[in-house]
C-alpha cells in the first residue's frame, strides 16, 4: 500500500511542478437498469405470457492486476455470490495497476439489474502495469428459460465504455499501451426446429495513433446508448432458450518515455478521487 501511495503522489507532484508525468491506460464498461418485458404476440389465445428460468450459476466478479517494476507482482479475486440479492464487488490494485467489477444481483433470468468493470495501469520510467476485470449476472455465463406460447422475451439496459491510453507507444523501449472495453447482452432460443440469436455486442480498444512526424499519441474511444435483445415464441408450445451477458475490460500501460505529456486533467482527478477511495479504505481497515 505504502509503495502504491508514493508512486501515485510522485506521480501527482511531478504532473503540478513540471508539466510532465507517467503515462496510463484505462477502460469501463457498464450495464444498468436492465429491464425485462413479457409481450403477448397473441391475446386472444387464453395463455397469459409467462417465463419460467433456470439459474444455472451466480453473480459472479472477477479482476487481477500485474506489475513490473523493482518486483514482479500479481493480485487477483474472484466472487461468487451466495444468493441472488445485494451488491457483490470486488477490487484489486498494485503499484502499477487497478482493477474492480460489481454486480446488483437480482433473482431473474438476466440475475442482475446493473453490471459494473473497470481498470487502469500507470508506469514510470522504472515499471508499468497490466490489468482485467470482469462482471456477469450468472457465471458460468448462461441461464436457460422457458417462454410460454406466441410469447416475445425482451432484455434491455442502458449501457456506456470507455478506453483510452495517454502516450500509445514508447518507441524506445518497443512498448506499446492498451485499453479495452467488451461487453455482450444476447438471448438465443429454438421455435419449431428453428434456431433464433439475438446477438448484442460492443468492443472499444485503444492503442495509438502515429502523427505527421513519425512521433506516436494515445487516443480515446467512447460508447453509450441502450442494448435490446429478444427472442419470440411463435409457436403454441413452450419454447426453450439461454440468455447471457458481462462486461469486461482488460489492458496494460508501457514504460513511461519521459518525454510524453500528462494525460487530460480529468484523468489525474479521476486518479486522485481513487487514490482517496483507497486511502479511506486504508484507514478503515486501520482503527
Amino acid at each position: 500500500m505504502k509503495r502504491f501511495l508514493m508512486h501515485i503522489l510522485a506521480a501527482a507532484c511531478l504532473a503540478a511542478s513540471a508539466g510532465t508525468a507517467c503515462a496510463n491506460a484505462s477502460s469501463s464498461a457498464t450495464f444498468g437498469s436492465l429491464v425485462i418485458t413479457l409481450t403477448d404476440l397473441n391475446p386472444h389465445d387464453g395463455i397469459a405470457p409467462s417465463l419460467s428460468f433456470s439459474a444455472n450459476g451466480h453473480a459472479y466478479v472477477l479482476g487481477e492486476t500485474l506489475g513490473w517494476g523493482e518486483t514482479e507482482e500479481e493480485s487477483i479475486y474472484a466472487y461468487t455470490a451466495a444468493q441472488q440479492q445485494g451488491v457483490l464487488s470486488g477490487h484489486t490494485h498494485g503499484d502499477w495497476s487497478s482493477a474492480s467489477s460489481s454486480v446488483a444481483a437480482a433473482d431473474t433470468l438476466a440475475g442482475f439489474t446493473a453490471l459494473s468493470a473497470s481498470g487502469g495501469a500507470a508506469s514510470g520510467l522504472d515499471g508499468h502495469g497490466a490489468y482485467r476485470s470482469h462482471a456477469t449476472g450468472s457465471d458460468p455465463f448462461l441461464n436457460s428459460f422457458i417462454l410460454s406460447a406466441n410469447t416475445r422475451v425482451t432484455f434491455s439496459t442502458t449501457a456506456a465504455m470507455s478506453v483510452q491510453t495517454s502516450m500509445g507507444y514508447n518507441l524506445d523501449a518497443d512498448q506499446d499501451e492498451y485499453a479495452n472495453a467488451h461487453m455482450l447482452l444476447a438471448v438465443n432460443g429454438s421455435v419449431d426446429g428453428i434456431d433464433q440469436s439475438d446477438v448484442q455486442e460492443r468492443q472499444l480498444s485503444a492503442t495509438f495513433a502515429v502523427r505527421d512526424d513519425g512521433s506516436t499519441m494515445g487516443v480515446r474511444d467512447s460508447w453509450s446508448g441502450l442494448l435490446t435483445a429478444s427472442f419470440s415464441n411463435t409457436s403454441a408450445l413452450d419454447a426453450y432458450g439461454t440468455m447471457q451477458a458481462f462486461v469486461s475490460t482488460e489492458g496494460w500501460s508501457a514504460n513511461w518515455d519521459g518525454v510524453t505529456p500528462v494525460p487530460e486533467p480529468e484523468t489525474w482527478a479521476m486518479l486522485l478521487a481513487g487514490l482517496a477511495l483507497v486511502g479511506a479504505a486504508s484507514r478503515r481497515k486501520a482503527i
